[in-house]
């Protein structure tokens, strides 16, 4: 009842109309439904009355006591108030209100005058001007409404005489209208102190929603820069890890036996890669200090043209490695900047390793300097690479910010130009990036002329030296060693894993879209992959195989400590996941297995009938649901075993061993496992009160800890 109540006064109320509006659309409906209810009680208890004096008096009902014009009237009250509403819900109402205050005007001034005269009905007009006040906006319309209420109050006094002439003589027009103007008067000094309060209201919901806005961007900002952490932290540790790897594995593998040349090659990459990490290590700490009150730059005059001419020779031979065409144009000869020159230094670095991290194999490079005497020195570098996005340029030079791309995915730790544009704002120079997709970037540090020294201006237009192509040749299998795929972005990392693996072929690919080529032509007895690469990474490589129907086993390399990934790669069905630093050993072990396992399922295919092999697809969704239906009607049991199953099968034990890691790349053992795993944790999910050995009996699991310990491990609870 009281929803139907609800509904009625909310008839024609829109979210798009303001709330002024909505409030005197819901007052309009009140106003109808409270009047349409006096008038059904009014008639009723008339009607009652009426005709019990009519049983008293006469013993009977006659029906003269009806008044024709008093249930006409009232009739017509109720279907004009029916009528407004239905103006009301269809969004008229003007209509409605105006409706509603002519049929109060006619409906009183009748009675006044007609039905019930020298019965003070005219009293009623001292609602008029409330009425309308709550109605309109504008005050004059109440005070029109006064006046008029006013002067057909006077009516049956003084117009269309109703009254003897003593009630007339005794009514004092002044008091009348002070009862009007009091009535007025307190209705719109509630309605200005609403209207403040609303107003007061709106300021105040106003805040509310601005500050909520401001907590939520907040919020979302607080939420990306955890993401940008998390993802920097990610990458720091792969960064970390990976010339951990091959430092301990240089260091295992340093003997007084060996020549001292051999000794030499190894501990010069030892060095290289402490080397690496004290850099990271070293951004990281200078970053920091920088944004500390003490900092202070160290300038000394610093000749651009040699200082870049160095940096240029230094990277020299990395862009040459990648076949990327590489050029220095200098035309400030014999100009000093007054630079801090060790951290200037990182700035220039900095923007050469990115140059060099995004721009593609056969590519440029580029060093750009020009003068100008009103503006200084500008520095560019250019390089054809990746480009970046117009959207997240402004925020390419935001600490923990990381471009989104196949090549961020891997490397970096996204403090690389947030660092630069410190170092360079420290100077008070500047620095813009301009960037095109698919064309590549063009990074510029303007420095001011007041810190450029000894202008001797002299344009060079020569460039001082171009690389050329270097060939890189494909390594050639060796037939009587088993053939093994290294996947890696990191070129040390690949050294040093092909110099552990020299009783293997080794064949190199520097990420997971080389690795697919080369597998197009080439078969391998095991694919050793890194997790975390640019362009394609190890997870997105493992997804292709698998789709490949690509049976070679594969062990994944990873700096990476989370459960998550691992937990990731496991499901795809790879068959190794070492985390890096490893042992050499274990990696010879895991490989030493891959292989061998590798070599039952090319037997077991080989054993395989001709026609299991051509409906292959059929055959093992087929096993898959026969072993798995069996293995959940038998989950509750502690006799779930491997042989169990092979009974069940008809095989021997090796057989299903092997059908079962050919078809579903996984052993039986972690089948039973891993729908022992799910049983469980649904179970616990269903039903959060059930004790640990009660999970444990319903999944045929005697040891409750060892369950439980796995859980936390596979699930996280």
């Amino acid at each position: 009842m009281k929803e139907k109540y609800e509904s009625l006064l909310n008839l024609g109320i829109q979210k798009r109309h303001t709330n002024s509006l909505n409030k005197r659309i819901r007052l309009l409906n009140t106003f109808c439904v409270i009047w349409g209810i006096v008038v059904l009680i009014f008639v009723s208890l008339e009607l009652i009355v009426s005709i019990a004096l009519e049983v008293i008096n006469h013993k009977t009902i006659t029906f003269a006591f009806i008044d024709i014009r008093f249930f006409f009237t009232h009739f017509f009250i109720l279907i004009s108030l029916i009528l407004i509403l239905f103006l009301n819900k269809n969004l008229h109402f003007k209509w409605g209100r105006f409706y509603f205050l002519s049929v109060f005007v006619i409906a009183n001034s009748y009675a006044s005058l007609i039905i019930s005269p020298g019965h003070y009905v005219e009293y009623y007009f001292v609602l008029l001007s409330p009425i309308v006040s709550t109605l309109y906006t504008k005050k004059s319309s109440s005070y029109l409404a006064l006046i008029i209420g006013f002067l057909i109050f006077l009516t049956p006094y003084y117009i269309y005489v109703v009254y003897p002439t003593e009630y007339v003589d005794r009514l004092i027009i002044l008091e009348s209208a002070c009862i009007f103007l009091v009535v007025h008067l307190l209705v719109n000094y509630f309605k200005s102190n609403n209207l403040v309060y609303e107003k007061l209201l709106a300021l105040e919901r106003d805040k509310v929603l601005s500050d909520k806005f401001i907590l939520e961007k907040q919020e979302a900002e607080l939420r990306e820069l955890s993401e940008f952490k998390s993802h920097f932290f990610v990458n720091l540790s792969h960064e970390i890890r990976t010339p951990l790897t091959l430092i301990q594995g240089y260091t295992n593998q340093l003997t007084f036996k060996e020549s001292d040349k051999e000794n030499k090659e190894k501990t010069t990459v030892i060095k290289e890669q402490c080397q690496q990490m004290q850099d990271i290590i070293n951004s990281i700490m200078d970053l920091s200090k920088m944004e500390s009150d003490q900092f202070e730059l160290i300038r000394i005059p610093v000749d651009v043209n040699s200082f870049l001419e160095k940096y240029f020779t230094n990277f020299q031979s990395l862009f040459a490695k990648k076949n990327i065409d590489f050029t220095f144009n200098n035309n400030t000869l014999k100009t000093n900047i007054l630079i801090d020159k060790n951290l200037f230094s990182k700035a220039i670095s900095n923007l050469l390793s990115n140059a060099l991290k995004f721009t593609p194999i056969n590519g440029s490079v580029a060093i750009n300097t020009s003068f100008n005497n009103d503006d200084g020195i500008t520095i560019n570098v250019i390089d054809s690479g990746i480009g970046i996005h117009k959207e997240e340029r402004e925020n390419v030079f935001k600490r923990f910010y990381q471009v989104k791309n196949d090549i961020t995915k891997s490397q970096g730790s996204g403090i690389g130009l947030a660092f630069t544009k410190s170092i360079v704002n420290a100077h008070h120079f500047s620095i813009d990036v301009k960037s095109s997709i698919g064309k590549g970037s063009c990074f510029s540090i303007s420095i001011p002329k007041n810190y450029v020294s000894s202008a001797i201006h002299q344009p060079k237009v020569e460039p001082q030296n171009t690389f050329s192509t270097i060939e890189q040749t494909k390594p050639t299998f060796i037939n009587k060693k088993q053939n093994i795929l290294v996947v890696d972005d990191h070129e040390q990392m690949r050294i040093y894993l092909k110099k552990v693996l020299k009783n293997y072929n080794v064949t190199e690919a520097e990420d997971g879209k080389d690795a697919l080529s080369i597998l197009q032509n080439n078969s391998f007895d095991l694919i050793l992959t890194d997790y975390m690469m640019p362009v394609m990474d190890g997870e997105t490589l493992v997804k292709e195989l698998k789709k490949q129907q690509n049976k070679t086993p594969i062990i994944v390399l990873t700096a990476r400590t989370d459960q998550q990934g691992k937990l990731s790669m496991l499901r795809l069905g790879i068959d190794g996941y070492l985390h890096k630093p490893f042992m050499e050993e274990e990696l010879l072990i895991n490989i030493k297995n891959g292989i061998a396992l590798y070599k039952n399922v090319k037997d077991f295919d080989k054993e395989t009938s001709p026609e299991e092999l051509k409906n292959l697809n059929e055959y093992a969704d087929k096993f898959n649901t026969k072993i798995t239906t069996y293995i959940n009607q038998n989950i509750n049991s502690p006799l779930l075993s491997v042989d169990a199953i092979a009974e069940y099968m008809a095989v021997s034990r090796s057989t299903l061993n092997r059908k079962v890691k050919s078809i579903l790349g996984q052993t039986v053992n972690q089948l039973i496992q891993e729908a022992r795993l799910e049983k469980a944790r649904n179970l616990r999910a269903e039903n959060p009160l059930a004790s640990k050995k009660q999970i444990a009996e319903a999944v045929g699991i005697t040891n409750t800890t060892y369950l439980f310990d796995k859980l936390k491990e596979r699930y996280g609870i």
